[in-house]
């Protein structure tokens, strides 16, 4: 099948991208020292389209496609005094949410990225742990479009 563009004739070849996608999610209650910035460990990938996950050592995101993504994460804290939640790029805070009086921030971002960057979802809590709930705890990035 082929697809006329402003005078230019694309054929489907043309279309695809590569599009990584993944989300992944705690799989047991994660202790943490109370009111600490902690990496969540997302050990349980539910999809990764391209392998830009690692779910193994650094529970980091590396997409090496340039673009935009929608960065999706929760998490949920032992306490309902304090909690928050944070996207790291490169090893430095990009975005947070802080809730107080709730156990469960929450945080979706639009972020451009370029072929090198790395992100990481980190956690908050004036309790001791992020308690493990499928529905609750996770992290995930999905292209949107290209720069």
């Amino acid at each position: 099948m082929a697809l006329t563009l402003h005078g230019t004739v694309l054929d489907n070849t043309d279309l695809l991208i590569t599009a990584p996608s993944f989300s992944a999610r705690i799989s047991a209650n994660q202790t943490v020292s109370a009111t600490t910035w902690t990496k969540m460990a997302c050990a349980t990938e539910m999809w990764d389209t391209d392998s830009k996950y690692d779910a193994t050592t650094n529970y980091r995101f590396t997409p090496t496609v340039p673009g935009y993504y929608m960065f999706s994460m929760g998490c949920r804290g032992s306490s309902s005094t304090t909690n928050a939640i944070a996207l790291y790029k490169n090893g430095a805070v990009y975005r947070r949410s802080i809730v107080e009086g709730m156990k469960y921030p929450r945080l979706n971002v639009l972020v451009y990225t370029d072929a090198d960057d790395y992100y990481e979802c980190y956690g908050y809590t004036s309790g001791t742990s992020f308690e493990v709930t499928e529905d609750d705890n996770w992290f995930q990035a999905h292209y949107v479009r290209g720069a």
